[in-house]
């Protein structure tokens, strides 16, 4: 029975793909690499003509070569992205690119070894052997393209809580690791900045199997402020980990977390409450224009920030410019459903949380927010950003494998 569903299974990925390329798609693909391919060569024959150098001896030749190759990709992905495959949304675009790269250069190295194969080994004539070529990498172009590069990853939501009711208007989580000397600190500034607002709120401590006093010195205060509660991992697991599960206990209409050492000044809440409307997740930047970094990190966290940064966007998450900003957002629907689904235990939390807002069709918008670095983070810039990279390759891997269905909590 296994290997019969097997086989119908096979049947139907090697009819989906024989349909493909007998469609009216595969024709404009067709017909987009016919133009790509009359820039490449219009364009490296109009570069060696004002030039006038020898193309048989001049090593800029390559440099043509390559220049011409690249001004072809550019034509065939924008064409492509908007007549072939019909995508009018901008988001995506630079991880889009990358991918459409890559399958171009695929193709481009598949040609050679092809073409060294049909004409040195099996002794073609050199055009028949380009003809078999030209059509094994069209199709093999076009598949990737279609199946990959332009491809529209999306999942269904788990449900929909428009109308709900909720006593409490804001739950605040706060993750906490080991912060027995700033804890209480964090937790007067929240209670003196609640003090003055008219919204319901709950405040969620939830301690990351700390090994200090950060329980006992929560446990105190929550004695005489009913709005506080704390929960107790009892083991160390990470921030992603500590996140989830207060968000996942949280009762709000509204969630927001923020770090233990109030590097994002609570304060930050009333342009968020303002906009809650505008997005269903608003996250804090301190990349945007607007946006007050008071005490700055030392230069090494910054770059490997940014470079981080760079390949998230690259990968998984377009247009934000910040993702890893502990200062972040959402209504109770999109909170509940996301975090639901998410498995990063470690730093990686924030990325995996907008992929799969992302997916989910959510909407994500940035606001700027004063930030201050504290001496005492606990962020290790090398080995958490090794850990990071390997986050982010999880998620990716989640993503293509079908991984991210909803789920129990922890």
């Amino acid at each position: 029975m296994l290997e019969e569903k097997r086989l119908v299974k096979l049947v139907y990925n090697y009819n989906i793909v024989f349909r493909s390329l007998f469609s009216a798609v595969f024709l404009k693909y067709a017909t987009v690499g016919v133009l790509g391919t009359i820039i490449d060569v219009g364009s490296l024959a109009l570069m060696v003509t004002i030039s006038g150098i020898d193309p048989t001896s001049s090593s800029i030749m390559y440099v043509f070569v390559t220049a011409a190759f690249l001004l072809a990709v550019i034509n065939n992905f924008f064409l492509n992205r908007a007549w072939t495959f019909g995508l009018k949304e901008k988001k995506n675009g630079k991880r889009q690119f990358v991918k459409f790269l890559l399958t171009s250069l695929v193709g481009l190295l598949l040609t050679n070894l092809l073409m060294l194969v049909f004409v040195q080994v099996l002794l073609l004539w050199y055009i028949f052997g380009k003809l078999i070529t030209s059509a094994i990498i069209l199709s093999w172009n076009f598949l990737a393209n279609k199946y990959w590069t332009f491809r529209s990853h999306t999942l269904p939501r788990a449900g929909n809580e428009d109308g709900k009711s909720y006593e409490i208007d804001l739950s605040i989580v706060v993750p906490a690791y080991n912060e027995e000397s700033r804890i209480g600190d964090t937790l007067d500034f929240i209670h003196a900045y609640l003090q003055n607002e008219e919204f319901n709120s709950e405040v969620i401590v939830v301690s990351d199997g700390s090994t200090d006093e950060t329980c006992t010195v929560v446990k105190e205060i929550a004695a005489t402020r009913s709005y506080l509660r704390l929960i107790d991992l009892g083991v160390n697991k990470g921030k992603g980990a500590a996140v989830r599960t207060g968000v996942l206990a949280s009762q709000g209409a509204y969630v927001l977390f923020t770090d233990a050492d109030n590097s994002t000044p609570i304060e930050e809440v009333s342009k968020f409450w303002e906009a809650k409307k505008a997005s269903d997740i608003l996250i804090g930047s301190r990349y945007l224009e607007n946006s007050n970094v008071v005490v700055s990190q030392p230069w090494y966290r910054v770059m490997i920030g940014r470079s981080a940064n760079f390949l998230i966007q690259l990968f998984l998450v377009d247009g934000v410019r910040d993702t890893q900003c502990g200062f972040k957002l959402l209504n109770a629907q999109a909170a509940h459903d996301i975090f639901s689904r998410m498995k990063v235990d470690g730093f990686g939390f924030d990325m995996e949380l907008l992929a799969l807002a992302e997916l989910l069709g959510y909407s994500i918008l940035e606001l700027p927010v004063s930030w201050y670095n504290s001496a005492d983070s606990r962020v290790r810039p090398v080995k958490d950003a090794l850990r990071t990279l390997g986050d982010l390759i999880t998620i990716k891997l989640g993503i293509w494998g079908g991984g991210y269905g909803p789920r129990d909590a922890d």
